[in-house]
Order: C-alpha cells, then sequence, then structure tokens
C-alpha cells in the first residue's frame, strides 16, 4: 500500500492490529482531529487502489459506519489546520474537489431540485475515488433507472450489494430492483444469477441461508479471477457476521481471525499488491 507523502505530519499508529471486521482491512487510525468518543479519522485504501495514496475517513463506531470526507491526507490536513481544534466536519467541494463524501451530499442536493444529470455527475466522481462507497452506490443506482440506463443500472446495483454495510446501506431498493430484472442467458454475476435467494435481512434468526450464498459468490468471483469484487463482499460478508451473536458464527464456522487471514492472502492477488498493513514500509520503522 502507497503511504502519502506527507505521513510525518499525522500520528499513525503504526502497530495497528486488526481483530474484527470493523474497522475493515484497508484502514489504519492516526490521532489528529479525534474527539475523544472513540470515534478516529485514519487512512484507508480502496480495494483495488493500493498502489495510490489513501484517503482520509472518519470512524462513527456507534453505527459501525466510516465516513470517506477527504480525498487524501493532504486535504484532510488543510481541513484540520483550518478548523483549529474545532470538530473536523465533510470538506465543501471547493476546499476539496474530489471528496467522496462532499459529493454524495452535493449529490443528494441535485437529486431534491430534480437534477438527475448533475448528481450521477458526482456520484460518479465519488466512486472513481471510492468504488466501495455503498451510499453512492445506491443513490447512483436510482438515478442510472431514472435515466434509463438500465445496463449501468443493473452493473451499479451488483456493486452496491456486494459493498460494505460500513459505507452505508442497505442496498434494499436496489436488490429489489434487481430481482425484478430479466437475467440474459450469458450473465456470470454470482449475484445477479442468485439474488431471488437474497433479501438482505440479517440479524435476528437462528439461520440464514443467505450467508452461504455469499460465501459461494465469493468462490465464484476468485474463480472468474475477479479478486476486487472478490475482496470487496469478503469485507460485506465479514461485517453482516460480526454482527451477529456468536452461537450464530460458530454454527456457521465462522472466526474472525480465520477470516480475517483470508482476506489477507486473497489481497496478494490484486495487481496493485496486498492489504496487510504488516507490510507497510514506514520511514521510521526499524
Amino acid at each position: 500500500m502507497q503511504l502519502p507523502a506527507n505521513l510525518a505530519h499525522i500520528s499513525l499508529e503504526q502497530d495497528w492490529q486488526y481483530s474484527t471486521a470493523y474497522p475493515p482491512l484497508g484502514f489504519i487510525p492516526f490521532a489528529e482531529g479525534a474527539l475523544g468518543n472513540g470515534d478516529t479519522f485514519g487512512l484507508y485504501w480502496p480495494i483495488g487502489r493500493e498502489a495510490s495514496e489513501p484517503i482520509v475517513v472518519e470512524t462513527w463506531h456507534d453505527e459501525w459506519r466510516l465516513q470517506p470526507h477527504f480525498s487524501s491526507l493532504a486535504a484532510f490536513l488543510q481541513g484540520y489546520a483550518a478548523a483549529d481544534d474545532e470538530y473536523v466536519g465533510t470538506p465543501t467541494l471547493a476546499d476539496d474537489p474530489a471528496s467522496p463524501r462532499g459529493a454524495c451530499l452535493a449529490a443528494k442536493e441535485w437529486i431534491a431540485q430534480q437534477n438527475p444529470a448533475a448528481a450521477i455527475a458526482l456520484l460518479e466522481a465519488a466512486l472513481a475515488i471510492l468504488p466501495e462507497y455503498t451510499e453512492a452506490l445506491v443513490l447512483l443506482h436510482g438515478q442510472y433507472v431514472r435515466a434509463g440506463r438500465m445496463d449501468d443500472a443493473v452493473r451499479v446495483a451488483i456493486q452496491a450489494i456486494i459493498s460494505p454495510p460500513s459505507f452505508g446501506g442497505p442496498p434494499l431498493k436496489a436488490l429489489q430492483w434487481l430481482r425484478t430484472q430479466t437475467l440474459p442467458d450469458t450473465a456470470t454475476d454470482p449475484i445477479w444469477r442468485a439474488c431471488g435467494q437474497l433479501s438482505f435481512h440479517f440479524g435476528g434468526s437462528k439461520e440464514n441461508a443467505e450467508y452461504r450464498v455469499l460465501l459461494a459468490a465469493i468462490d465464484t468471483y476468485l474463480e472468474q479471477n475477479n479478486v476486487r469484487c472478490a475482496l470487496t463482499l469478503m469485507q460485506t460478508y465479514a461485517e453482516l457476521m460480526g454482527a451477529e451473536t456468536v452461537s450464530f458464527q460458530e454454527r456457521y464456522g465462522y472466526d474472525a481471525a480465520t477470516f480475517l487471514a483470508r482476506q489477507i492472502a486473497v489481497s496478494a492477488q490484486l495487481a496493485e499488491g496486498g492489504r496487510d498493513p504488516a507490510r507497510l514500509a514506514f520511514p521510521d520503522r526499524p
């Protein structure tokens, strides 16, 4: 993973250890901007963008959410300096034109003003930075349907379904819509082929066969050499399973440490390199 050039300006937790599905693999916290309530800012490398500098996200731990405020560490540092010890909120697009959350919030305003074209442009820009941004994917799917761009709507609906709850969702409308679409004989995406078996209602039950559907889709993505989609869905699976009871996890043979080790191993197949923070070459690390 590519470290940002201005790394010396933050107090990065270099020995950060993943133990649960949240925060997700690819996140490393730092001290600046933290308010002491358990939430923290951190670097995050979007899946498949490990050779690029990370974006800066904020944890909202009560909701198990990540907010992708800043498109770069440089943009965060500018906002942090301007905040002058106050809360560092989402930047305006004037301050950080590539802010994923800034673009998503602005897109919501255009949707409210019945301007889907402007909303689509902003949401596509946000997803160019953070492809697994579930909230933006759900919004973009609705605008593609509204614009009659059905092939794009199918593609984005699938990406919304496989993307992590920590970045928004659940993608219920996208899933319900996808289930109404005619599946071509040539369709190979495992989520589209199995969407009739999914409802995305998790928790509160003793059994849930949807987890097996998701695991099978992960295996199919790997067979298709679609490592990015496999890893995205693995993170989603881990977050969903992590919210279940221990007894439920045991019934389904889920062990967080074992699954995380598999995520790291699979990430080594990415063209831009793996997502194991232990392999980061910090300038001041022995």
